[in-house]
């Protein structure tokens, strides 16, 4: 067997120092970006969460807008109901009514189809080139 000489063991245990060096500053570099990492995920989570009850609150909000809505669109209802009412039982059945039954009768149908609140065909960038006669 070889006896290990003192050369040996310098290269050795400078061998083994660089590695301890080199080892440390690894796990240095890598032990901050996996504290940003977990730090970024909970940001994340948190972020998620906020998001979330933001949207449960907008859900919330609309539908008790359309609630309210609902209730306000038959207080009118009513409203106009006892306008028709009274002007014909206090100005009598006149050719010209102020409130015409029709109008009373049309609210509480459903509409058959939904209102159109667009325009007929294209407009602006996306209307097709019409060739101009020269």
């Amino acid at each position: 067997m070889q006896t290990w000489t003192t050369e040996m063991w310098q290269a050795a245990g400078i061998g083994l120092v660089v590695g301890v060096i080199f080892g440390y500053l690894i796990l240095r570099l890598t032990k901050a970006s996996v504290k940003q990492q977990l730090k970024t995920e909970t940001e994340l989570k948190s972020v998620k969460a906020q998001l979330d009850s933001q949207n449960e609150q907008l859900e919330k909000h609309f539908a008790e807008s359309a609630e309210l809505f609902k209730t306000l669109i038959g207080d009118y209802q009513k409203l106009y109901r006892h306008y028709a009412q009274s002007s014909d039982t206090l100005l009598g059945k006149s050719p010209r009514g102020l409130f015409t039954q029709q109008l009373i009768t049309a609210s509480d149908k459903p509409r058959e189809e939904p209102p159109r609140d667009y325009s007929e065909g294209s407009s602006g960038l996306f209307k097709p080139n019409e060739e101009k006669a020269s």
